[in-house]
This record gives structure tokens, C-alpha cells and sequence, in this order.
């Protein structure tokens, strides 16, 4: 009931305009650039047999997934480079399915980082880091004009049960604390 008042409320503050948003964790895009920050079994041509040939059956897989769920803007998790999200993009594209705008949230610290793909124009994007130490990945905000209309998403990827409750409840923290300094 809650979620169809949600869409009710954005629907409204949107002037009417149906948008269909999503979120999608895309298990550990990994691109064929070794950068230092990969994971072991995501060391191109490594031991492990991540090569270019099975980088592009993830890319394709990964892209009827998106296809298949039509969102206008969808937030991505587990993308390791801008080029992993670009080299997406394409795979997207060649599939005819088309996102002309994207952002990426970068953590050096990271192996696995938070995208966004959207077919409204993105008018800005903040990256919030959660905590310094690179144990926390970071929130991204993305503030998108849909027909004159100003929406902002945040894409998040906090730690799994496996990381302790803790961890999440410290991302939720740094969320609520900017979805506070815009209200």
C-alpha cells in the first residue's frame, strides 16, 4: 500500500508523466583492464578464466536483464569501472535499448561501485561518502530532469548481512542525514 502511494505522490509531483525507476545489483561487472583493484577471480585472463570472451557474455546477460525490466532510470550495483558501465551501455544500445545519460560514484577504495543509467537528462550528481576508511561503499544522488520537473534517486549498495548490522545501519545513517538536509 505504501508503494502505491509513493507513485501516487511521485506521479503528481511529476506533472503526470509515468516514469518507471529500478534497481539492479549486477554481480561484479568486472571490465578487462587490470587496475589493481580487482577481485582475484576478476583478474582478466588470469588463473580464474575471466577473459574478454566470457566479459562479453556478462555484458549481454546483463544487458536482456535490464531490457527485460524497461526502466526509464535504473540504478546499477557492483560495476568496477566507468568503462565496465560504458562498454554496458553499448551492449545496451546494440540490443535497442538506449540510455543516453549515466553516472558513475567512483571509490578508489572499492573493487564494486554504484551506476546510474537514465533516458531523462541528469542535472547534477553527488557522491556521499559513507565512511573514509573505504570499508563503506559510497551513496550516489543523482537529481534528474523529467519535463522541466527536478527527481532525485539514490543508488545504494550497503554491506550484506555478512558485513554486520552495524555497517548498514551506518550507511542508512549517512542517507538519512542528507535526505534531511534537503527537506
Amino acid at each position: 500500500m505504501r508503494l502505491v502511494w509513493l507513485l501516487v505522490v511521485m506521479i503528481s509531483l511529476l506533472g503526470g508523466v509515468e516514469v518507471k525507476i529500478a534497481s539492479y545489483n549486477v554481480e561484479n561487472l568486472f571490465d578487462m583492464n587490470t587496475d589493481g583493484n580487482e577481485y582475484e577471480e576478476y583478474i582478466p585472463n588470469g588463473d580464474s578464466g575471466w577473459t574478454n570472451e566470457i566479459y562479453q557474455i556478462k555484458l549481454r546477460n546483463t544487458a536482456t536483464v535490464i531490457q527485460g525490466i524497461g526502466a526509464d532510470i535504473i540504478g546499477l550495483q557492483e560495476i568496477e569501472s566507468e568503462i565496465a558501465l560504458k562498454d554496458l551501455k553499448s551492449q545496451l544500445k546494440r540490443q535497442g535499448f538506449y540510455y543516453r545519460y549515466h553516472v558513475f560514484a567512483r571509490n578508489k577504495k572499492s573493487s564494486v561501485n554504484v551506476a546510474l543509467l537514465s533516458r531523462y537528462p541528469i542535472q547534477s550528481a553527488l557522491k556521499h561518502t559513507v565512511s573514509h576508511n573505504g570499508r563503506y561503499r559510497d551513496i550516489l544522488e543523482a537529481k534528474i530532469d523529467i519535463n522541466g520537473k527536478s527527481l532525485r534517486v539514490f543508488v545504494n549498495h550497503w554491506k550484506s548481512k555478512s558485513g554486520g548490522e552495524s555497517k548498514r545501519v551506518l550507511s542508512a545513517k549517512q542517507l538519512a542525514y542528507r535526505l534531511g538536509e534537503l527537506s
